[in-house]
């Protein structure tokens, strides 16, 4: 438990950096905490498609950008199509938003990796 305790202490700070941005701009709960099942579930069904498409895992860069625009994208599309709130510029001046898209980076290079893997494990040939 030390190795792990080891690369924790490495890794928290990168963590709570990238938290930051995406409690600040990710979807939020009545009570104003990260909603991690909107998160998730958009998160998911995104790379699950990417991961599909995805025919060699050296494209993981490009399918990595692609999920994060098309989830940004989502993310100022979805109010006006649900509530029909009208149009914002995203805060692209702010560094918490572009904490929240490294957020989004480093969650959908990890999840494309492991769907992709699930992938060709699945479909072989």
């Amino acid at each position: 438990m030390e190795f792990l305790d080891t690369i924790w202490a490495y890794l928290a700070p990168v963590w709570n950096w990238l938290m930051i941005g995406a409690e600040t701009h990710g979807p939020v709960t009545a009570d104003g905490g990260l909603n991690w099942l909107h998160l998730g579930a958009q998160l998911g069904v995104i790379a699950l498609v990417m991961a599909l498409l995805m025919q060699a895992y050296g494209a993981i860069l490009v399918f990595t950008v692609v999920s994060v625009i098309i989830h940004l994208i989502i993310d100022e599309v979805l109010p006006m199509a649900m509530s029909g709130a009208g149009f914002a510029m995203p805060p692209v001046t702010a560094g918490d938003y572009w904490q929240y898209i490294a957020f989004l980076g480093v969650a959908y290079l990890l999840a494309i990796t492991v769907l992709f893997i699930l992938k060709s494990m699945v479909f072989r040939g």
